[in-house]
Protein backbone atom coordinates (compact mmCIF):
# COMPACT_ATOMS: atom_id res chain seq x y z
CA UNK A 1 0.00 0.00 0.00
CA UNK A 2 1.24 4.00 0.30
CA UNK A 3 0.92 4.77 4.58
CA UNK A 4 0.61 7.65 5.75
CA UNK A 5 2.39 7.79 8.95
CA UNK A 6 3.37 10.60 11.48
CA UNK A 7 6.24 10.22 13.93
CA UNK A 8 5.82 11.77 16.85
CA UNK A 9 8.65 11.85 19.40
CA UNK A 10 8.00 13.83 22.98
CA UNK A 11 10.48 13.12 25.54
CA UNK A 12 9.54 13.49 29.48
CA UNK A 13 10.80 13.39 32.55
CA UNK A 14 9.33 13.79 36.18
CA UNK A 15 7.60 10.66 35.13
CA UNK A 16 5.88 13.05 32.79
CA UNK A 17 5.43 16.12 34.01
CA UNK A 18 7.51 18.01 32.23
CA UNK A 19 8.53 18.41 28.76
CA UNK A 20 12.18 18.27 26.85
CA UNK A 21 13.21 21.70 25.30
CA UNK A 22 14.23 21.22 21.87
CA UNK A 23 16.61 21.85 19.41
CA UNK A 24 17.15 21.20 15.79
CA UNK A 25 19.98 20.02 13.64
CA UNK A 26 20.21 19.44 9.80
CA UNK A 27 19.43 15.54 10.39
CA UNK A 28 18.73 15.61 14.56
CA UNK A 29 16.61 17.06 17.28
CA UNK A 30 18.14 17.18 20.05
CA UNK A 31 16.31 17.01 23.61
CA UNK A 32 17.35 18.67 26.56
CA UNK A 33 16.19 16.97 29.90
CA UNK A 34 17.77 18.24 33.64
CA UNK A 35 19.71 14.68 33.90
CA UNK A 36 20.81 14.18 29.94
CA UNK A 37 20.37 14.73 26.39
CA UNK A 38 18.85 12.85 24.12
CA UNK A 39 19.21 13.06 19.94
CA UNK A 40 17.10 11.92 17.28
CA UNK A 41 18.82 11.24 14.33
CA UNK A 42 16.60 10.50 11.07
CA UNK A 43 17.27 10.26 7.44
CA UNK A 44 13.76 11.88 7.09
CA UNK A 45 13.16 15.60 7.03
CA UNK A 46 13.34 16.80 11.05
CA UNK A 47 10.28 19.12 10.24
CA UNK A 48 8.33 16.30 9.37
CA UNK A 49 9.29 14.98 13.33
CA UNK A 50 9.55 18.20 14.40
CA UNK A 51 5.89 19.58 13.79
CA UNK A 52 4.39 15.98 13.61
CA UNK A 53 3.36 16.05 9.65
CA UNK A 54 1.55 13.23 8.06
CA UNK A 55 3.86 12.01 5.34
CA UNK A 56 4.18 9.07 2.77
CA UNK A 57 6.28 6.13 3.86
CA UNK A 58 7.26 5.26 0.33
CA UNK A 59 11.14 3.72 1.30
CA UNK A 60 12.72 2.88 4.24
CA UNK A 61 13.60 5.42 6.93
CA UNK A 62 15.54 5.25 10.12
CA UNK A 63 14.79 7.26 13.35
CA UNK A 64 17.30 6.33 16.38
CA UNK A 65 17.15 7.77 19.65
CA UNK A 66 20.51 7.61 21.41
CA UNK A 67 22.35 9.71 23.85
CA UNK A 68 23.72 12.87 22.50
CA UNK A 69 26.92 12.40 20.07
CA UNK A 70 27.32 12.03 16.23
CA UNK A 71 26.58 8.92 14.88
CA UNK A 72 29.51 7.94 12.97
CA UNK A 73 27.61 6.11 10.11
CA UNK A 74 24.30 6.86 8.38
CA UNK A 75 21.20 6.40 10.12
CA UNK A 76 19.94 4.00 8.04
CA UNK A 77 23.12 2.06 7.80
CA UNK A 78 23.36 1.76 11.88
CA UNK A 79 19.92 0.81 12.03
CA UNK A 80 19.90 -2.09 9.72
CA UNK A 81 23.10 -3.21 11.96
CA UNK A 82 21.29 -2.65 14.93
CA UNK A 83 18.45 -4.89 13.97
CA UNK A 84 20.68 -7.38 12.67
CA UNK A 85 22.87 -7.64 16.17
CA UNK A 86 19.67 -7.49 17.97
CA UNK A 87 18.00 -10.42 15.86
CA UNK A 88 20.69 -12.38 16.48
CA UNK A 89 21.17 -11.86 20.10
CA UNK A 90 17.57 -12.94 20.28
CA UNK A 91 17.48 -15.93 17.81
CA UNK A 92 20.55 -17.31 20.01
CA UNK A 93 18.94 -16.78 23.29
CA UNK A 94 15.82 -18.88 21.96
CA UNK A 95 18.07 -21.63 20.52
CA UNK A 96 18.43 -21.99 24.56
CA UNK A 97 14.82 -22.94 25.39
CA UNK A 98 12.56 -25.96 25.72
CA UNK A 99 9.89 -24.93 23.66
CA UNK A 100 7.40 -27.55 22.99
CA UNK A 101 6.83 -28.69 19.60
CA UNK A 102 3.40 -26.47 19.04
CA UNK A 103 2.71 -22.94 19.03
CA UNK A 104 6.52 -22.52 18.61
CA UNK A 105 6.28 -19.72 17.60
CA UNK A 106 3.99 -18.07 19.93
CA UNK A 107 5.86 -19.21 23.01
CA UNK A 108 9.21 -17.63 22.03
CA UNK A 109 7.64 -14.33 21.12
CA UNK A 110 5.89 -14.71 24.30
CA UNK A 111 9.12 -16.00 25.99
CA UNK A 112 11.18 -12.69 24.78
CA UNK A 113 8.58 -10.59 26.19
CA UNK A 114 8.78 -11.81 29.64
CA UNK A 115 12.77 -11.68 29.47
CA UNK A 116 12.63 -8.02 28.98
CA UNK A 117 11.06 -7.56 32.06
CA UNK A 118 13.85 -8.47 33.79
CA UNK A 119 16.45 -6.36 34.49
CA UNK A 120 20.31 -7.46 33.40
CA UNK A 121 22.32 -5.09 35.64
CA UNK A 122 20.25 -6.37 38.86
CA UNK A 123 18.20 -9.13 37.96
CA UNK A 124 15.13 -7.40 38.99
CA UNK A 125 11.64 -7.92 37.05
CA UNK A 126 9.52 -4.97 36.36
CA UNK A 127 5.61 -5.19 36.36
CA UNK A 128 5.24 -3.93 32.91
CA UNK A 129 7.31 -2.82 30.22
CA UNK A 130 4.78 0.49 29.73
CA UNK A 131 6.02 2.43 32.76
CA UNK A 132 4.95 6.09 33.21
CA UNK A 133 2.32 5.67 29.86
CA UNK A 134 -0.67 6.68 31.49
CA UNK A 135 -2.33 3.35 32.10
CA UNK A 136 -6.01 5.03 32.94
CA UNK A 137 -8.21 7.91 31.73
CA UNK A 138 -8.16 11.70 33.24
CA UNK A 139 -8.72 11.87 36.75
CA UNK A 140 -8.04 8.49 37.40
CA UNK A 141 -4.35 8.14 38.59
CA UNK A 142 -1.99 5.84 36.95
CA UNK A 143 -0.59 3.03 38.13
CA UNK A 144 2.74 2.99 39.43
CA UNK A 145 4.96 0.42 37.31
CA UNK A 146 8.78 0.66 38.01
CA UNK A 147 8.69 -1.09 40.88
CA UNK A 148 9.59 -5.26 40.93
CA UNK A 149 6.20 -6.92 42.63
CA UNK A 150 6.45 -10.18 43.86
CA UNK A 151 3.84 -11.62 42.85
CA UNK A 152 4.24 -10.44 38.87
CA UNK A 153 7.82 -11.47 39.33
CA UNK A 154 6.94 -14.43 39.93
CA UNK A 155 5.30 -15.86 36.69
CA UNK A 156 7.54 -14.24 34.97
CA UNK A 157 10.75 -16.05 36.49
CA UNK A 158 8.37 -19.29 36.94
CA UNK A 159 7.47 -18.92 33.11
CA UNK A 160 11.03 -18.10 31.89
CA UNK A 161 11.94 -20.86 34.59
CA UNK A 162 9.58 -23.29 32.98
CA UNK A 163 10.99 -23.21 29.62
CA UNK A 164 14.77 -23.45 30.38
CA UNK A 165 15.81 -19.94 31.39
CA UNK A 166 17.24 -20.53 34.11
CA UNK A 167 19.52 -17.41 34.16
CA UNK A 168 16.21 -15.40 34.84
CA UNK A 169 16.06 -17.35 38.21
CA UNK A 170 19.25 -17.03 38.96
CA UNK A 171 19.78 -13.29 38.50
CA UNK A 172 16.81 -13.10 40.28
CA UNK A 173 17.18 -14.92 43.27
CA UNK A 174 20.45 -12.57 43.46
CA UNK A 175 18.54 -9.80 43.06
CA UNK A 176 16.47 -10.83 46.48
CA UNK A 177 19.23 -11.22 48.42
CA UNK A 178 20.71 -8.01 47.65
Amino acid sequence: GHPRIRVRCRPTFGYGWGAAESTRGTNHIRFLLPTMTLRLTTDIPVSYVEDEVWFLLDEEVALILHPDESLTEGSLVLAESFERQTTAFWKQWSRSLSIPLDRQEAVIRAAITLKLCSYEETGAVVSSLTTSIPSASKGVKPVDCRFCWLRDSFFVVDGLNMLGATDALQQYLKYLRN
